[in-house]
């Protein structure tokens, strides 16, 4: 496996157009050319047995997820994180003092 060299993204083998096979970044797009004794070390040797697969859902991922906020529970946090700082203000000001 390697990495892009100006990123760090994962590089991917990518057959071109002319037949030859090339190192792609998944990031940045970055082509590096290779021999092929390294695209060796890309291939699948076997396939995995449907019994050892996971299978993932978004439903599930969905449950992890928080509602988005209303804008009135977004005006109330607002308001709520202005009264703390209001009393932070006057606590600050009246220790001066």
């Amino acid at each position: 496996m390697q990495f892009c060299p100006r990123c760090g993204g994962l590089m991917i083998p990518v057959k071109r157009e002319d037949g030859k096979v090339v190192l792609r970044c998944t990031r940045c797009g970055y082509i590096m050319t290779v021999e092929s004794s390294q695209l060796r070390d890309y291939t699948i040797v076997g396939a995995t047995p449907k019994e050892e697969r996971t299978i993932t859902t978004l439903k599930v991922s969905e449950a992890k997820r928080k509602p988005p906020k209303s804008l009135e529970e977004w005006e109330q946090e607002r308001d709520e994180y202005k009264e703390v700082l209001q009393e932070l203000l006057q606590e600050e000001l009246e220790g001066e003092e």
